[in-house]
């Protein structure tokens, strides 16, 4: 997603209104869905929502990250390496933790090698292996990100109470399994 699709996102073209119970909706979304059985309409508007709010995470993470001179990719790599024993990881291993290709994860390396903020070292129990390892400089940037990334989602979630952020991670995470279940894995 390119900086302009960030910045011109149409929040305000989203008409979210509650229900006559008080829920939250999309009335585009119910519009389109209105002629169709009343639980595929439910699931499908469920569905909506969440690929809406994910969207909406993904752009706000894609903004964060911008305002500290990276990309989401490139902090995401920064967080898992200021995670990990010593700072340190096999490319191999990031690749396989953040869901993407060694390819990605070497250009990612690249960049942040260039800016200073990760270096390449041996490893020690493989000599035919380079891992990623935080610089001074990286652990710097990566742990004021951190904090400052840690009030800003504390502030949102303010917004729910307990039992609604226990629900809300549970439906999450039920979906994650069923979605799994459904891909054979």
């Amino acid at each position: 997603m390119n900086r302009s699709e960030i910045k011109d996102f149409p929040f305000q073209r989203m008409n979210i209104q509650p229900d006559k119970d008080g829920c939250l909706y999309m009335v585009e979304s119910r519009e389109l869905l209105k002629n169709l059985g009343a639980e595929s309409q439910a699931g499908l508007e469920a569905m909506g929502a969440l690929r809406m709010a994910g969207k909406v995470m993904h752009l706000t993470m894609e903004r964060w990250a911008e305002r500290h001179g990276l990309s989401e990719g490139r902090m995401s790599v920064m967080f898992r390496l200021r995670k990990a024993p010593d700072q340190r990881s096999a490319m191999s291993e990031l690749a396989a933790v953040l869901s993407t290709t060694p390819r990605n994860i070497t250009g990612l390396v690249d960049n942040l090698e260039r800016d200073g903020f990760v270096q390449r070292v041996p490893d020690p129990d493989d000599r035919r292996s380079i891992q990623a390892q935080l610089t001074p400089a990286g652990i710097e940037k990566i742990d004021s990100i951190w904090r400052a990334s840690t009030e800003a989602q504390t502030q949102v979630t303010k917004q729910f109470t307990k039992q609604e952020l226990a629900q809300l991670r549970h439906l999450c995470l039920k979906l994650v399994q069923l979605m799994k279940e459904e891909a054979g894995q």
